[in-house]
């Protein structure tokens, strides 16, 4: 045991040390003193000073909080005192302060950027694309004009016609869907009931009722199956009706309005209108090959028609007019909902008057038909035109179709015979023969021309006149058509004399007509050692033209050598005429042209009594494609005109290979003579002959 007093004064050392302020910082729990652990001892009341010590510092730190200050957060920073945390100091909370408003400040300056873009910089694209969604324009088709013969009767007009059709997938689609919409709304009575009475509208009886087919079959193309989960949508889309007919079923096609109305009043779901214009025309065959026809305008996206031939083809942009547009709000079955506004005004087509005379027009179809199915012809053409305006009064072909149905339309009965096809016209041109003569000086009236012995050798071709004529005048080379007369004549003058008369009566050239696709002719002046070519146009072989180029030749001639340029539409504005031969020469041409109708004439059939008549046959034989001319194939021409003292008409009528009778005279001068008859009637032309009594 020692003697050595214990240190006393360690328990007051140990309370000394635990006094001082503990380093900032996390507060630890004070070490026992090693010597007081090993000895087990403890001093009591040190013990306690210890501790009130320690709770009182714990106590003044919660009080104060771990920082206190900005300077005891300054002051610990700058001790780096352990066991504390650095973050959220100042530096940090102020450059993440910057750092989160730098990023507010980025979003919201592109925020206004877009926002300027979309309403300011693109603001009409975007509300471009909006309007797409739920308007579009729509095309308003303009009405086209008609087309009038000259006392303003309608030769081709526009009927209002309405098709209605039906949608079985729209209509079933729409079925399905009112009836998911009452199933998922059992806490809606008022809107359950709101689809039952939509549902009681869709009655298929209703609509089979008013388009009056059976309603056997809208059920069976509808499909309705109520059996269907309708809140499945796999299972409503494939209960959809597909395929074939499954969008689209006519219930009434090409209606008018009216009618079409009483099925699109229902409002039923899957039933759409579209109403258009149908082309009719009410004397279709006599015209069809003047007016023409309508055809699909493959350039416009809504499936519009346009004029394709003749008339309508020809006057295509004045008929038409022009198309509006109006917008229109739709929904999301693309349904026109209501009209909005108008983009474009609707612009109506004009009417087009034509000179024709409907009445004339019939008449002369029908006899062109009698001819050619009596005589087995190819086709059959003619015209009739007014010598003081130029008019045209008649212009038909046969055979022709139904303008109606285009079905029955080929690519021979659609060609307008007497504009389009040019042939060698034969003896009708031998009256401007004899005005080149007239105009020569060399010839007159009286001019006799021997033909003896009837024919005439001409570089090695033999012409022939059908007999031996003798010396014969003009009159009579006319009345009795001598190739002979007329080879001498040509052979008497200038090479270019013939041709030149001929160009000056307008042959070789289109006509003022300006019909779409019409044939010019071909007048070729021969050169002075071809005598044959210049015999051969004398009598109107080795030339070509048309029936218009004919008859406004043979107007020319009737009006005292003035030419009145033809024309087919009725116009305020006189065209302006030449004069292309002397008035005593054209009238003696068509004095000589009377001995044609008179006794000993080729046509004495084209006589028409109480009026004089002065015409010209031409019976040529039809070019074989292979080379030469056919021996039994034959074309007839006759042309003439009437009163013949002061002519009023000219008529021109070609029947193309009558397999009956080959001549002229007996072939084309009848029609002329049926048709000017009731032409004269119609225009109440004075008499210039006496009428022939019984007895005669």
């Amino acid at each position: 045991m020692s003697d050595k007093k214990p240190n006393t004064n360690r328990g007051k050392t140990t309370a000394k040390n635990t006094s001082k302020k503990p380093a900032s910082g996390k507060v630890t729990k004070p070490l026992r003193p090693a010597s007081a652990a090993k000895s087990g001892q403890t001093d009591s009341k040190s013990s306690d000073n210890r501790k009130a010590k320690l709770f009182g510092r714990l106590k003044k730190n919660d009080d104060q909080g771990a920082y206190t200050s900005v300077k005891n957060r300054k002051k610990m920073v700058f001790n780096r005192a352990t066991g504390a945390s650095s973050r959220g100091g100042f530096e940090y909370d102020k450059n993440r302060f910057r750092t989160v408003w730098g990023m507010a400040l980025v979003v919201l300056a592109l925020l206004i950027g877009r926002a300027y873009y979309i309403q300011v910089a693109n603001a009409q694209f975007y509300q471009d694309k909006g309007n797409e969604l739920i308007t579009s324009v729509r095309t308003q088709k303009s009405y086209r004009g008609m087309i009038t013969d000259r006392n303003n009767l309608p030769l081709a007009v526009s009927a209002p016609l309405a098709t209605v059709s039906f949608s079985p997938h729209d209509y079933s689609r729409e079925y399905y869907e009112l009836k998911r919409i009452k199933i998922t709304n059992p806490n809606s009575p008022q809107l359950q009931a709101r689809m039952q009475k939509r549902l009681d509208n869709m009655d298929l009886t209703r609509l089979a009722a008013a388009a009056n087919i059976p309603v056997s079959e809208l059920k069976k193309v509808t499909a309705v199956d109520d059996s269907i989960d309708v809140t499945d949508e796999a299972a409503v889309k494939a209960a959809l009706p597909s395929g074939a007919g499954s969008h689209y079923l006519p219930l009434l096609n090409k209606v008018t309005p009216e009618i079409a109305q009483g099925v699109s009043s229902l409002d039923f779901p899957g039933v759409y209108e579209k109403n258009f214009f149908q082309r009719y025309y009410p004397q279709p065959q006599p015209n069809s090959q003047l007016l023409g026809f309508m055809g699909q305008n493959a350039n416009d996206p809504e499936g519009g028609y346009e004029g394709r031939a003749g008339i309508e083809r020809q006057f295509e942009k004045d008929l038409a007019g022009d198309d509006g547009k109006v917008l229109v709000l739709k929904d999301a079955k693309q349904n026109s909902l209501k009209e909005i506004k108008q983009v474009e005004p609707e612009i109506p087509g004009k009417d087009v008057a034509l000179t024709i005379d409907s009445r004339l027009q019939y008449l002369l179809y029908k006899e062109l038909e009698k001819v050619g199915r009596l005589q087995q012809a190819r086709w059959s053409t003619g015209m009739v035109v007014d010598v003081q305006t130029g008019e045209v009064l008649a212009l038909s072909t046969w055979p022709s179709f139904n303008s109606n149905n285009l079905n029955e339309m080929t690519g021979e009965n659609q060609r307008n015979r007497a504009l389009l096809d040019v042939f060698e016209p034969g003896s009708v041109m031998k009256p401007f023969t004899v005005a080149a003569a007239l105009d020569s000086g060399k010839y007159t009236s009286t001019t006799l021309i021997d033909t003896n012995p009837g024919s005439i050798r001409v570089r090695g071709y033999t012409i022939r006149d059908h007999n031996n004529l003798g010396t014969i005048n003009l009159a009579t080379l006319l009345q009795k058509s001598s190739n002979v007369a007329s080879t001498k004549i040509a052979l008497s003058l200038p090479a270019d004399a013939i041709t030149n008369m001929q160009k000056q009566f307008g042959f070789g050239s289109k006509t003022p007509l300006k019909f779409p696709a019409e044939g010019s002719g071909l007048v070729v002046t021969p050169e002075e050692k071809e005598t044959s070519r210049r015999a051969t146009i004398s009598y109107g072989y080795g030339m070509e033209a048309t029936v218009a180029q004919v008859a406004q030749a043979y107007s020319a001639l009737a009006a005292g050598g003035v030419m009145h340029p033809l024309t087919l539409v009725k116009s305020d504005k006189v065209q302006p005429s030449k004069r292309i031969m002397a008035h005593e020469q054209a009238m003696s041409i068509v004095q000589m042209l009377e001995s044609v109708t008179e006794e000993g004439g080729t046509a004495k059939a084209a006589a028409i009594d109480g009026y004089r008549v002065a015409g010209k046959t031409g019976t040529s034989r039809r070019i074989n494609p292979k080379g030469g001319y056919y021996t039994d194939q034959y074309r007839n021409v006759f042309a003439g005109m009437a009163p013949a003292s002061n002519p009023r008409l000219v008529g021109v009528i070609l029947v193309e290979d009558p397999r009956g009778l080959h001549y002229a005279g007996l072939t084309a001068a009848p029609v002329f003579h049926n048709v000017m008859k009731e032409a004269l009637r119609l225009y109440n032309v004075p008499l210039d002959k006496p009428l022939k009594t019984e007895a005669q």
